[in-house]
């Protein structure tokens, strides 16, 4: 008994010192640090669907009084459309990760101006007055929640927005009838900077597999101003005082929900 009090304390630093030394390796030096995480990198590729507000707008008159005609209302209902997006994700860290995306809109068809164009072109029921093609870039911060090595991991996303609207036109019968009137049409929009907002979801196959399912919900803010003009056929031909000219303008509120469904790929190095 007393022998075991004795060797007790004499043999507990040895044994620490002795797994300190087998700890250490062959040599007698420690090992190396673990090689750092790689990084991981996420790109998505799938299809949009684009529904943009419906916004009662106000048209004023940009050139002078015609006809005592200096603004009126006008609603400009673009339809939902289907289109798609492209992002890349860079996630430096587990829970974190930033996110460009872009999306092709479609071509949205929608609008009235009702008191214009009933004086313009009476007897004429006016539907769909323009058509535009929008184009939206966003940059967001994004978080995860869930542990990585969970196969669905949802996430929440805010960030910025760039939206430029192209291939804008008036709608068919609308050229037609102006230009049995003698005169033509222009219909424009200009760009937007807002911010943007999203939630979604990954779906991963398998821990070791790289390919997952994505869904998401993206709300952009994005408001722009909308113009339109009528004007001669032949303005060369007609003295510059003489000449038929209204261009009216507003501000639509464009603020589309974009729900995408695609598919993506996961790599690191």
């Amino acid at each position: 008994m007393k022998m075991t009090r004795v060797l007790v304390p004499v043999m507990a630093p040895l044994a620490l010192a002795v797994s300190g030394v087998a700890s250490a390796g062959p040599s007698g030096y420690a090992p190396p640090p673990p090689p750092p995480k790689k990084q991981e990198f996420i790109v998505r590729v799938g299809g949009s669907y684009v529904s943009p507000r419906a916004d009662s707008v106000t048209f004023t008159d940009e050139r002078f009084d015609f006809l005592d005609i200096r603004s009126f209302r006008g609603t400009v209902d673009p339809d939902d459309e289907w289109g798609w997006f492209i992002n890349f994700e860079w996630k430096a860290m587990d829970h974190f990760g930033l996110e460009l995306n872009y999306t092709d809109g479609g071509s949205h068809r929608g609008g009235s101006a009702r008191r214009y164009f009933n004086f313009v072109l009476p007897d004429v029921t006016v539907g769909s007055i323009g058509e535009f093609e929008p184009e939206i870039t966003t940059l967001m911060m994004k978080w995860y929640p869930l542990d990585p090595s969970c196969l669905v991991q949802p996430y929440a996303g805010f960030g910025i927005n760039y939206t430029d609207f192209g291939g804008e036109k008036f709608r068919g019968w609308r050229r037609r009838e102006l230009r049995d009137l003698g005169l033509r049409s222009r219909f424009s929009m200009g760009y937007s900077w807002g911010y943007a907002a999203q939630i979604g979801v990954d779906f991963s196959f398998g821990h070791d597999s790289a390919w997952l399912v994505n869904a998401a919900a993206i709300y952009t803010r994005a408001e722009s101003d909308i113009r339109f003009s009528v004007f001669d056929v032949d303005p060369v031909a007609i003295p510059q005082e003489d000449r038929f000219f209204e261009a009216y303008s507003a501000d639509y509120e464009y603020d589309p929900w974009i729900f995408n469904l695609g598919v993506g790929y996961k790599f690191s190095f």
